[in-house]
Parts: C-alpha cells; structure tokens; sequence
C-alpha cells in the first residue's frame, strides 16, 4: 500500500472549501484543516505510488485556491510498528478530541529507531518515515491542545536525535 501526505497553503478563508474538493479525489482518506505553517493537511493511499503522484499532480495541485503544496511519500513501514499503531486506533478512537500532526526533522540514519521510539507514546496514534521536507511525521491525540503541547515538548522533542519539530493543530470539524 502506498501512502503520502499532502500539507497544502491555500488563499486565506478558503480552507474548507479545498477540504470539500479534496472530497471528491478517490485516493484521498482524510483531509483536515489545520493551524500553523499549513492551511491543509491530506492523507492519501492507494495500490501504487504511481495513482498517488497522479492524483497530487493532476487534482490535488489544480485544485482553484491552492498556492503551494509540499508532498510527503511515506516509506513501506515495518509490519510490527504497522501493527502497534493499528492497535493504538482502534482502542482511542474518539475519546480525544484534540488532535494534531507532528513533522519531524532528525539526524539520526536509522529513522525507525525514532519511530519505534514514538510507538511507545501513549497519545502517538500513528507514524510513518516520510521522503520529502520531513523525515517523520506522527499523528498525536489528547483531550485538548494543551496536552499535545506537552506531548511535543516533553516526550517528542526529547527523543535522541530529533532536531525540530512543526505541530500541525487539526481544526475541530474541519476534516474529511
């Protein structure tokens, strides 16, 4: 299964009518709108990396209101760290409603090390090595933003070998 992640700068207001049109992009699995250095953040799977570069260049970057998009082509994950997150899921979903993407910047060769290490916090629900600007990203949930605060700041940032992080905050009710 291929998988990337589409963070997307849109004409300010517009937002949630780029969220609507991602809708209609069969690859697309979710679409949020976000706060921070994005307006936009799309999750996107398929069968083959090919429908996936297709649909980014073809209707995701097309799309009227869009400035700018930065890809994230996720590398094929370890089957245990594919199962953990899995587990994660299924036993938090919706009782947090907080919720935020977490890119990462490292140093380290040895990524999955990192992503092992975020499979061990609690409110990392998700995460996967990315080819692109990031190296990592990671879905994060908690009861409300404060708490993803201190997630970043006191478990994430803390781990060896990560050099920065950008916390994309999702919108409540903005998404896909």
């Amino acid at each position: 299964m291929a998988k990337a992640f589409v963070l997307i700068n849109c004409e300010p207001g517009w937002d949630e009518h780029v969220v609507s049109k991602l809708r209609s992009i069969e690859t697309v699995t979710s679409a949020y709108g976000i706060f921070g250095l994005y307006d936009v953040l799309a999750q996107l799977e398929s069968d083959s990396e090919e429908n996936l570069k297709n649909d980014i260049i073809e209707k995701i970057r097309k799309l009227e209101k869009i400035l700018g998009t930065t890809t994230l082509m996720a590398e094929s994950e370890k089957d245990t760290l594919t199962e953990i997150f899995v587990k994660k899921q299924e036993n938090l979903k919706d009782e947090n409603p907080a919720i935020a993407y977490v890119v990462i910047h490292s140093k380290k060769i040895d990524k999955y090390d990192i992503l092992d290490n975020l499979s061990k916090i609690p409110e990392v629900i998700d995460g996967c090595i990315v080819v692109g600007h990031y190296e990592i990203i990671c879905k994060v949930v908690a009861p409300t933003y404060n708490d993803i605060e201190d997630v970043v700041t006191k478990d994430i940032r803390k781990l060896g070998d990560v050099d920065s992080t950008v916390t994309l905050n999702v919108i409540p009710h903005a998404e896909l």
